[in-house]
């Protein structure tokens, strides 16, 4: 994908200008050791305090600089280094302890009501609008229930058949086999249907879920959805709630989407995670997964040091 060109600066930008650790993760989906020697030569004068080869094409190393020369070093090495993903984040950053997942497009390769249209005979019409609420261009609500009035009469069946076939995303079963074992409560939180996700999370681990649940008559669908709608600020209040449960703080927590309605949530979290993102979530988020998979996001969320891998 494009990369935006002034993506949003990271929350720690603003928190204080004095001159302390960051970590440097770099996860490559090339060569990793050509990745490093242009990090190398990216890092310039500043030193290197540790060094680690994390699994795979992936490594992570700690510098001291003052926050806005890791911000500049940031931009710069994305814009060297398009095959690789790469965030630093200050060292003192507190462990992630609740990680909530979008699902559509972020944890199953799938539009899933996309996905309904299609084997329905209604792929391109419904899939027209999916896009443009994606890309924040309609409003949410009204675009959702828009389409599922289109579905009003078929049978509920059609949702089990899909979520029956649908695949996940590279390294999300990773990601969650890494969180769970770090201790990570695992939340999603989808705008699609409780016919689909409730199983992807059962399958994946998670601890929770929060979907949208359709109007049933006899079987078929109704045409209507079930209130409150898991739209943009839903979901941002489910972040808030689960975090208030499990006793923690925002900065304790990470989300992770690809879409408009996703923007509110990453903004919240700690540390927000925008995977292969729409162009208004990609340039509104400082940390992205463009180029490799969501298992970087285990090492995003540095939960290697804290599972000792």
């Amino acid at each position: 994908m494009t990369r935006a060109s002034t993506p949003q600066a990271p929350g720690w930008l603003s928190r204080s200008a004095a001159r302390q650790a960051f970590v440097v993760t770099l996860c490559s989906a090339d060569n990793i050791d050509a990745a490093l020697a242009t990090l190398d030569e990216a890092l310039g004068e500043l030193t290197i305090s540790t060094r680690q080869r994390l699994d795979g094409n992936r490594c992570a190393l700690t510098i001291d600089c003052a926050p806005a020369r890791a911000w500049t070093l940031l931009q710069e090495l994305r814009r060297r280094l398009q095959a690789s993903d790469v965030y630093l984040q200050p060292e003192s950053t507190p462990p992630v302890r609740l990680l909530i997942c979008d699902m559509d497009m972020t944890i199953v390769a799938a539009e899933t009501l996309d996905e309904v249209a299609t084997v329905l005979g209604m792929g391109e019409r419904i899939a027209a609008i999916t896009a443009r609420a994606m890309h924040g261009e309609l409003d949410f609500d009204s675009a959702l229930r828009e389409r599922i009035e289109m579905l009003a009469g078929e049978s509920e069946q059609v949702f089990h058949d899909v979520a029956s076939q649908l695949q996940l995303n590279p390294g999300a079963t990773e990601l969650l086999t890494a969180a769970k074992a770090a201790g990570v409560h695992c939340v999603v939180v989808s705008g699609g249907f409780a016919q689909v996700a409730e199983p992807v999370a059962r399958k994946l681990g998670f601890d929770e879920v929060y979907c949208n649940h359709l109007e049933i008559v006899d079987g078929r669908l109704g045409g209507a959805v079930h209130t409150p709608i898991v739209n943009a600020d839903y979901k941002c209040r489910i972040l808030q709630q689960c975090a208030r449960r499990q006793g923690i703080g925002l900065v304790e927590c990470c989300a992770i989407g690809d879409g408009a309605n996703d923007l509110p949530m990453l903004r919240a979290a700690g540390l927000g995670i925008a995977y292969r993102a729409k162009p208004i979530l990609h340039a509104a988020t400082s940390c992205h997964i463009d180029a490799t998979d969501l298992a970087s996001a285990i090492h995003f969320m540095r939960l290697d040091s804290a599972t000792g891998t």
